[in-house]
């Protein structure tokens, strides 16, 4: 394991600026699709689409509520849900930027909520530190991490996505516990589905039914 991360390691920054650059990209391409009429064409980086009339998600609701926004590949003829492909990209950011900034595991990554944020301050200089409290995991351990003013920007940028999908609070929602096979009191997750939506496996986030009518997740054969 040590030799793939040293194998990889210097590969990181890559990993991280192209990751930022699909974030702004995939940003600036649904703006300017939700500015242009159905059926008239529009180019962006290169490539030409038309717009097409945006309509609400068929099948399981999204984390936003606002209807999606569809646009053809005037070359290949594709159709395409920036919508879904925005919120997938800046996921992946926020993801890729924590990790990176914390070094903490994927399932230490999924239990981080809101109130994990605090502040301690000097008692000699009345300095305010911001930390990030770890709750214990493989390690058994509760951690508080130094907040670096980098982490400090992606997480307040999660933080104001999460407020503008949920008419300005973050929403409560319970996760099923795998390992200990119990659901856990509803929380503000940072990194969670949805709770209207059908659990995900291929993204790290978090798998979760909503308040009512809960019932145990069926497992993988």
């Amino acid at each position: 394991m040590h030799q793939r991360i040293r194998e990889r390691l210097p590969h990181l920054l890559t990993l991280a600026d192209s990751a930022y650059d699909h974030r702004d990209h995939q940003a600036a391409l649904l703006t300017a699709a939700s500015a242009t009429p159905s059926g008239a064409k529009f180019e962006h980086g290169g490539q030409i689409y038309r717009g097409v009339t945006q309509r609400a998600q068929a099948g399981p609701v999204r984390r936003s509520t606002t209807p999606a926004v569809l646009v053809d590949v005037i070359s290949t003829g594709q159709r395409r849900d920036l919508t879904r492909e925005e919120d997938e990209a800046f996921w992946a950011w926020a993801i890729i930027e924590t990790l990176r900034h914390t070094g903490v595991r994927v399932e230490e990554l999924l239990e981080l909520i809101q109130l994990a944020l605090v502040s301690y301050t000097l008692p000699d200089t009345g300095e305010v530190i911001p930390l990030l409290q770890i709750v214990p995991s493989k390690s058994n351990e509760e951690r508080l991490l130094l907040v670096s003013p980098e982490l400090a920007s992606v997480l307040a940028t999660v933080i104001t996505r999460l407020r503008r999908d949920n008419g300005g609070a973050i929403a409560t929602v319970a996760r099923w516990d795998h390992h200990e096979r119990v659901w856990t009191p509803p929380l503000p997750y940072l990194f969670s589905e949805d709770p209207r939506s059908p659990p995900q496996r291929h993204r790290p986030r978090l798998r979760q039914q909503a308040a009512q009518g809960r019932v145990e997740p069926r497992r993988s054969p």
